[in-house]
């Protein structure tokens, strides 16, 4: 009854009291939602691991802990926006939905920067990728998502509570102008940092050589404004990414091949032997097991010298790390050696012969 002493309507006190079956209901909805996820979660990484061997193996990993706080600020907002609307609080009414969008969007970057932290890891997994991954090129990469996703997710968390993002772009594209104009070097390191990890002309463990700065060594760092080589001194040298855009590299780990160019000297007395000394050396050599005979094999009379009949030899090997590089060329030239032996061909030796003041050299 009233205060008047007139009974109240019963449609006035299921009113007054839905509320709180509201509250009840929406909880158990996404009591129900949670239950269903956590499910379905279960047999996509199930049916991964049986499968395959990838980032989906730590889907649950990447995505419970960020639903479970969505699903308390869905809760939590369901709650107060129904408190709100029975004892007529106008300040959670007129921001609520700006509480649930921002915690909408706060939760999905933090699903995408834990999905990309778990993929980048998987890439850097050595036993599941048998190609050589460029590692300072993953961080980079990774780096830039991150910046990328937090950038993103802030303007659209200020688009949501209502403020124009247009006059921050224009400013913040004038203060980096400004900023670009006072540190232009660092930001020419930065972005030729980018390009190199973009264009791969080299990755880490490298062997490279610049010509114009008389240095070779090794790759150890590809930083954001700067390149470490370690020199054939094992000396650090710490280089400028900007140089990398103009200096000529070479990249020693990328060849094919290795080239063996040597010139062997026989005596002139031995002129008749050449042809069947220089099929011989062909085909010794294009059998040596570390020599491409698929490219020319070049064993030919190319000069008249002095003393000697200069005999050219040129070709490739499949070795192109340095210390086996060497290792064939030794080979290589024993075999020549002991191929002009048993043709009966000889090296002629300079002798200094003196007579009275003069001294002549003359082969023996």
């Amino acid at each position: 009854m009233d205060t008047y002493g007139s009974p109240v309507p019963s449609e006035f006190v299921m009113g007054d009291r839905l509320w709180f079956f509201e509250i009840i209901v929406g909880i158990l909805v996404l009591v129900a939602v949670n239950f269903a996820f956590k499910k379905i979660v279960k047999h996509v990484r199930h049916r991964s691991l049986s499968v395959s061997h990838d980032w989906k193996e730590k889907i649950d990993q990447v995505l419970f802990l960020p639903f479970q706080i969505l699903l308390w600020i869905l809760g939590g907002t369901l709650v107060i926006e129904i408190l709100g609307r029975r004892f007529d609080f106008s300040f959670f009414e007129n921001y609520i939905n700006a509480f649930r969008g921002t915690g909408f969007v706060l939760c999905v970057a933090w699903v995408l920067l834990r999905w990309k932290s778990v993929v980048q890891k998987d890439f850097l997994n050595k036993e599941h990728h048998h190609r050589k991954v460029d590692a300072g090129f993953v961080y980079v990469t990774g780096k830039i998502l991150s910046i990328i996703i937090v950038v993103i997710s802030l303007m659209v968390v200020l688009q949501i509570w209502g403020l124009n993002i247009a006059p921050l772009i224009a400013f913040g594209g004038i203060g980096a102008a400004a900023i670009g104009f006072a540190s232009k070097d660092v930001i020419a390191n930065f972005c030729s940092g980018l390009m190199l990890h973009i264009n791969r002309p080299f990755m880490i463990g490298d062997s490279i050589y610049l010509p114009e700065q008389a240095l070779e060594g090794n790759i150890e760092e590809i930083g954001w404004s700067l390149t470490t080589v370690r020199d054939k001194e094992k000396r650090p040298v710490y280089l400028p990414n900007s140089i990398f855009s103009h200096a000529q590299v070479i990249n020693a780990s990328r060849m094919t091949h290795r080239r063996i160019e040597e010139k062997v000297g026989v005596r002139y007395e031995d002129f008749s032997r050449i042809p069947e000394l220089v099929d011989k050396l062909k085909t010794t050599i294009a059998n040596y097991p570390d020599i491409d005979s698929h490219l020319p094999v070049l064993v030919v009379l190319n000069g008249f010298n002095q003393f000697t009949l200069d005999l050219y030899i040129d070709i490739y090997t499949l070795q192109t790390r340095y210390d086996k590089y060497l290792m064939v060329k030794h080979e290589i030239l024993m075999l020549v050696y002991k191929e002009l032996v048993e043709a009966g061909a000889e090296m002629p030796v300079p002798m200094l012969s003196i007579q009275g003041r003069l001294a002549t050299e003359v082969p023996l």
